[in-house]
């Protein structure tokens, strides 16, 4: 019998241990507790607690004036502008996996004999501390610290300013998202690095201004990889704009983004509902400012939509790349670093699929997958998910590389002897948070 590897060090670890991420973040991010359900409106809202979403709780906010016939937006962020005081979040989690497999993941560039067996544990913390000074000036932080490997950083610091109740400004380091789709994030223009950079999470200043039935968008934006040292310069920042209608049938976003670095693109997204159906489309235009005469398009058309009472969720889009060398940066997670990432050329397929029978312990399967039609490969995770105790989830995944070895889910310099296309993902998470508000 083949002994198993010796229980790598904390780097190689970490990055073995990433076979789990497959079916965290692949197949999970579609299975929330009131997916799909999908609401479109918020899907690429920053998260309440990583980014300083207002507290929870009901009641009536100091110094809200009702808007007659409901609540409008800006009554309701006005109105959280004004509470004065402060909120405390912690939470913690616990990871612990196994994964037997592939000894080279078909998205590494790089392998090492031992990811023929993974064993991997990581511990996390985060400490977030939310001030509201006056109602129009607010400040964010947020503080990660992890072991294996002992890291510590901070993960989000920002301000948030209001000038006169019209132009709401945001200054630091957060992640801001474009976009619409789960799947593709072309749309997403913010996220874009040019090729061979590295990225790192961005500094951002953006101010909105409400405008009829929708409002303006700017944006200035850096980061690490744009810089050349601590402090960016003017010709290191990239600069878009985006403005928003929300009509009654549909809600539209058109914007831009130019970098030097990068080619000059356009974006515009659509998304409505139709009898009960979600659906969207997003096409961005990509002008190479350095000779203005190579011009490119890509789209995405999908739809996403629940039966049976929201027991069962379907999501599925088709994207076309007519970009070559594209490329984006995927945002740190509790188990995975930031990190470039590319887009695959030509059409790409994307499907999710959850059911939620709502017999014990939150029980989901899911089927998530993604198919090249230009490098005829597909990658598709079938898994489970259950939370059998308190504060405890259980998932269970198997990543499965289908077609042929030259393609990007299955390369063939993949160093497994047995030649194994999928691998077993089992992951254990502990977890558990405490708010504290002062307000």
């Amino acid at each position: 019998m083949k002994p198993l590897p010796v229980f790598p060090p904390a780097g190689r670890l970490f990055r073995g241990f990433l076979l789990l991420v497959f079916f965290v973040f692949w197949t999970l991010p579609v299975v929330p507790e009131e997916a799909l359900d999908w609401d479109f409106d918020t899907l690429f809202d920053e998260p309440e607690d990583a980014q300083g979403g207002a507290p929870s709780g009901g009641g009536d906010l100091p110094g809200e004036v009702p808007a007659a016939g409901g609540e409008a937006a800006g009554s309701l962020l006005t109105g959280l502008l004004r509470r004065s005081g402060f909120s405390l979040d912690l939470s913690y989690s616990v990871n612990a996996g196994y994964s037997p497999g592939w000894s080279e993941a078909p998205w590494f560039a790089g392998y090492d004999p031992q990811y023929s067996h993974v064993l991997g544990l990581n511990l996390n913390g985060y400490l977030g501390l939310d001030v509201r000074i006056s109602e129009n000036f607010r400040a964010q932080s947020s503080l990660n610290f992890s072991v294996p490997g002992s890291s510590l950083g901070l993960s989000v610091f920002y301000i948030d300013y209001t000038l006169l109740n019209r132009v709401y400004f945001r200054a630091g380091k957060f992640t801001h998202n474009w976009g619409i789709s789960p799947n593709f994030a072309a749309a997403n223009l913010l996220s874009r690095l040019p090729q061979g950079n590295s990225g790192g999470d961005p500094f951002i200043l953006k101010a909105d201004i409400p405008i009829g039935i929708g409002g303006l968008q700017m944006i200035a934006l850096t980061r690490p990889g744009f810089m050349a040292g601590t402090t960016p310069a003017f010709r290191e920042l990239g600069y878009g704009a985006k403005y928003n209608l929300a009509f009654t049938w549909a809600d539209m976003d058109a914007g831009f983004f130019y970098h030097r670095d990068m080619p000059l693109r356009f974006s515009l997204s659509v998304k409505t509902t139709v009898k009960n159906t979600e659906l969207y489309f997003e096409t961005v235009e990509v002008v190479r400012h350095g000779t203005w005469d190579d011009f490119g398009v890509s789209a995405n058309l999908g739809f996403a939509r629940s039966f049976l009472n929201d027991l069962f969720s379907v999501n599925a889009e088709v994207f076309w790349n007519g970009e070559d060398d594209a490329y984006y940066f995927k945002p740190k997670t509790e188990l995975e670093d930031g990190s470039s990432s590319p887009f695959i050329p030509g059409f790409n397929l994307a499907w999710n699929l959850v059911y939620r029978p709502r017999w014990i312990w939150n029980l989901r399967f899911a089927l998530a997958g993604r198919f090249a039609l230009d490098t005829s490969t597909a990658y598709i995770m079938p898994g489970l998910s259950f939370a059998p105790l308190s504060h405890i989830d259980v998932s269970l995944g198997v990543p499965i590389a289908l077609g042929g070895r030259e393609g990007r889910y299955y390369k063939a310099d993949n160093a497994d002897t047995k030649g194994r296309p999928f691998a077993l993902a089992l992951l254990i998470t502990l977890k558990g948070g405490y708010r504290l508000d002062r307000y």
